[in-house]
This record gives C-alpha cells, sequence and structure tokens, in this order.
C-alpha cells in the first residue's frame, strides 16, 4: 500500500503535474492570442501572455525607452500585459482621464500606500474616485498657490543655503554629485514647507537620515511589485526580509513614518498653544481636524498620511526635474547662454531680487520654455497611470477595452508625439514653446507629467516654486559644466532616477 501511495505521489508530482501545466499554458496561450478581447492589440508576445514582462522592464529600469520603441513599431495602442493596453496618443487623454465622467485607479497605486498609518488613503493611492473627490475638496486648498507662497520665505532660507554650499565647492574648483545636492534642496524644502523647519540636508552636508538612500532602495522594489499579479504580491514583499540592502531600506522608509507620526503629534499640541496662525501644511491640515475633523472624519492619522507622503514622493519627483534641467542645459551650451543672459538682463533690469521670487521668475519666457522642454522630454513619472475601463469599457484607437480592464498612458511616451511636438520631438528644443501663443497652449494640453484629470498632483505648486527659485539663483549665480563627458545613468522605478550628475562650478560675476 504504501509502495503504491509512493508510486502515486511520484506520477502525481513528475508526470501528471508537468503535463497538466503544459496543457493549462498551451490553451492560455492559444487564447491569449486569439481569443482574447485584447488578442487584437499589438505588442510583445510575452505580454500578451503574463504580466512578467512587465515586471521585468521594471527590474531592468528601462520600460519608457523599450515602450516608445514598441510605440514607434507597433502604433498607438500596445498590449502591455494579458489585460492591459497603453495609449501614447494625446488625444486620448481627456477620454481616459475623463473630468466628467474619471476612470477609476486601479491596484497598482496601493503598492505605495503608508500601510502601517491607519488613515483614509492619500490622493495618490486613492483608487475609489468618488471618495477621492471628497477627500480632495477637504484638502486641496492647503496645497493652492497663493498658501505656497505664504511659505516662500521657507524656500528662500533653503536657497541661500544651497548657494552657500555651492560656492563652497566653486570656490576649492571640487566635483561633486550635483544630483545629490539637489534632491538634498527639495527634501529640506519639504521639510521647511510642510514641517515648518528644515531636515538638516543642507546644514549638515549628508543624507539626514538615510532617507535619500531609503526611498531610492525602496521604489524600485515597491514599483516591481506594483506590476506584480495582485496575488504575488505579499509573497514578493516577504521576501525583502531575506535581502539586507532592502530591509534596511524598509527600515529607513519606517523611520520616515515615525518623523511624521512625531511632527503630526507636535503640531497637535502646538495649535492648542500658539497664539499666532503658522502657515505650514502640517498646522494647515492640523486646523482641518480641529474645524472638519469630527464631521469629515478627518484626524490626526490623515495629517501623518500626508506628511508621509510628501517625503517619499514630493522630494524625489521635483529632484528628478531638475536633474533634467540642469543636465539638458549642460549638454545645449547654447541654450544655457540664452538663459545666463536672460537671467542677467533682468537682474539688471531690477526685476528680479535676491534670493527671486517665483512669481518675477516665472516671467521670464526662455527659462519657462527650458523648465517646460526637460520636464517634457523627461518627465519624473514615466509609467502607465493605469485606469480600469467602466462598465461599458471604453472605446480607444477603434478598439474596445471591456469593463475592468486596465488602460493608461505613459507620460514618458505621450510627451514624445510628434503629432504635437514636432519632428524633432525627440530633441531637446526649448525655443518650440517659444513659436506661438497657440502652439504654445496646444502642446501644453498634452503635458500629463503632473498626471490629468482629476487626479492631477497635489503638489505641483510647490514643485513649481522650488524649481523656479533655485534655477534661477543658480544659474545667476554659478557657471556649471560636467565634470566628466559620460552621460547619465537612469532607472525607472515609476520615478525615473538618475545618477552620474557630477559637476564642477564656478562663481559668475552677477552683473
Amino acid at each position: 500500500m504504501a509502495l503504491l501511495v509512493g508510486i502515486t505521489l511520484q506520477t502525481w508530482s513528475t508526470v501528471i503535474l508537468p503535463i497538466g501545466l503544459a496543457v493549462y499554458w498551451f490553451l492560455w496561450i492559444i487564447y491569449a492570442r486569439t481569443l482574447h478581447p485584447l488578442a487584437t492589440v499589438p505588442g510583445p508576445f510575452w505580454a500578451s501572455i503574463s504580466r512578467t514582462w512587465m515586471m521585468y522592464r521594471m527590474y531592468r529600469g528601462d520600460q519608457e525607452i523599450v515602450q516608445r520603441k514598441l510605440h514607434e513599431q507597433y502604433g498607438p495602442l500596445l498590449r502591455v500585459a494579458p489585460h492591459e493596453v497603453q495609449s501614447n496618443d494625446p488625444a486620448e487623454i481627456a477620454k481616459i482621464y475623463s473630468t466628467q465622467r474619471p476612470l477609476e485607479k486601479t491596484d497598482f497605486y496601493s503598492v505605495f500606500r503608508a500601510v502601517a498609518i491607519p488613515s483614509r488613503p492619500d490622493m495618490f493611492t486613492s483608487i475609489n474616485e468618488k471618495e477621492h473627490a471628497v477627500y480632495r475638496k477637504l484638502v486641496s486648498g492647503v496645497y493652492s498657490m497663493s498658501n505656497i507662497l505664504k511659505n516662500e520665505d521657507s524656500v528662500d532660507g533653503c536657497v541661500t543655503l544651497f548657494v552657500e554650499r555651492l560656492r563652497g565647492f566653486a570656490d576649492r574648483n571640487e566635483a561633486f554629485d550635483f544630483g545629490l545636492w539637489l534632491e538634498m534642496y527639495t527634501y529640506d524644502v519639504i521639510g521647511a514647507v510642510f514641517f515648518g523647519k528644515q531636515f538638516g540636508f543642507l546644514q549638515d552636508s549628508h543624507d539626514h537620515g538615510n532617507y535619500i538612500a531609503a526611498v531610492h532602495k525602496a521604489m524600485p522594489f515597491l514599483s516591481f511589485i506594483a506590476q506584480a499579479p495582485s496575488y504575488a504580491r505579499g509573497v514578493l514583499m516577504a521576501t525583502a526580509i531575506f535581502v539586507p540592502p532592502l530591509l534596511k531600506a524598509i527600515i529607513a522608509v519606517d523611520n520616515i513614518r515615525k518623523t511624521a507620526l512625531r511632527e503630526t503629534a507636535d503640531a497637535m499640541r502646538r495649535s492648542q498653544e500658539d497664539t499666532f496662525k503658522r502657515h505650514d501644511m502640517i498646522s494647515l491640515l492640523t486646523a482641518i481636524v480641529h474645524q472638519k475633523g469630527e464631521t469629515e472624519g478627518f484626524t490626526r492619522n490623515e495629517v501623518t498620511n500626508e506628511m508621509w507622503t510628501a517625503v517619499m514622493a514630493g522630494a524625489d519627483s521635483t529632484a528628478i526635474a531638475l536633474r533634467a534641467i540642469f543636465y539638458y542645459l549642460m549638454k545645449h551650451p547654447a541654450v544655457m547662454k540664452k538663459v545666463h543672459d536672460e537671467i542677467d538682463y533682468y537682474t539688471a533690469l531690477g526685476v528680479l531680487g535676491y534670493p527671486v521670487k517665483y512669481n518675477d521668475a516665472v516671467k521670464l519666457p526662455y527659462l519657462t520654455a527650458v523648465v517646460k522642454e526637460a520636464m517634457r522630454i523627461f518627465p519624473s513619472f514615466q509609467a502607465s497611470m493605469q485606469r480600469y475601463a467602466p462598465p461599458e469599457g471604453v472605446k480607444v484607437a477603434g478598439v474596445l477595452i471591456p469593463a475592468g480592464y486596465r488602460i493608461g498612458m505613459n507620460p514618458g511616451c505621450v510627451q514624445y508625439s510628434r503629432e504635437i511636438f514636432g519632428h524633432d520631438a525627440y530633441v531637446f528644443r526649448p525655443e518650440r514653446w517659444l513659436e506661438s501663443e497657440e502652439r504654445s497652449r496646444f502642446m501644453d494640453r498634452a503635458l500629463i507629467n503632473f498626471g490629468a484629470g482629476t487626479r492631477t498632483c497635489t503638489g505641483k505648486h510647490l514643485a513649481m516654486v522650488e524649481t523656479y527659485k533655485i534655477t534661477v539663483e543658480i544659474l545667476r549665480n554659478f557657471d556649471v559644466e560636467m565634470a566628466h563627458d559620460e552621460p547619465w545613468t537612469t532607472q525607472n522605478a515609476t520615478f525615473v532616477m538618475q545618477d552620474n550628475v557630477i559637476c564642477r562650478f564656478k562663481r559668475r560675476q552677477i552683473r
């Protein structure tokens, strides 16, 4: 009997199971390639039968590069997973990211939630569109441009200290990691504007709390998991405990959560004690707790979650944009000279103060063209902004995407459209934004680097303020050049991180 059982188990494990799996995959491949509702949508073979194609591209960190090539090969609609398609046609933006009947986000975003904070989802990770609308209405005023500009003095403190540190590098003629320092600047801006005090990156000249290293380790891992089937995510997440660098990063990320908890508790206490009104974000959010918390279900946990999200996503995304601006300027000396000349001209006229005010900097036409072009050609977020097709389905590029299937657009593909941006869309050319106001507005409608529809980034105003201010001050005070002839390296972890931006600075005579 025991022998019979042994033979049966052996037969099952060595014969029946492999045959069963082979038959299953054979039938699945036939179905996925011929009978599946998305079978007519072109794309790589492996993508049509498994999400592992997207996981592999995320692992390699090159999905936007590969997807641009595939769109060139296959056209505007691309099958990137068995149940998911991606469009690069700007004409589809209003349909996929409608403001009238918005499609719901997919569970891709859930991976980025702070699960250890028992709160409602923040505006980035919230999936339910109705819940998001209620939540956004509650907090959007906090992120308005008028509120951000009330904190402009706090940004000025970061700008002044950053320029001081850069003078040290210039005086020593020292090559340094400019890309890292740009990120330290954006983290300190988050600290100053959201928490009411700088974290200390610039003051101490190092990665405070290893926040940057932690985020750079955690984001590729989380992005890899976000592309996996939902049933596999728990197992993949658990593997982090067996990978020491990942475990270390997760611990450091948890320290960000602890900082958010501590600062929220301090803000709640201050709100009872302070006799003057503060304008930092944590104080404004705490005020919502006191004024509407009970009726709207907005508690200190929601405040903590907003703070955590600001640190995790707000600093890195702006640093990516700043690296892109300066990298493309350094690679295009003629463009750099035009920006220098424009800043010098308006400085001589007395238009630009010290440090420059955002409302003055944003009026510089060529600088604005440079900022737009850099953010167009290298958006911070370069993954598909996935949505579920509605119950009635949605027709894209003549193909009906059935209910529940995924449809999205990758800014790193859409913003290379030759139909919108011209035959040289793959080239960094700021002048395209100055050809006419009508053409500029036309191209503006195809920019989705800050999201689209009802889900535009609430941190956009702060990102633009800190970007314009530091860009003007650096270019007004310094000549900037790469310390080597090598290109930068990039890794797409949903947000595309750049490395090898090693620079030398030389003081300029302010005209």
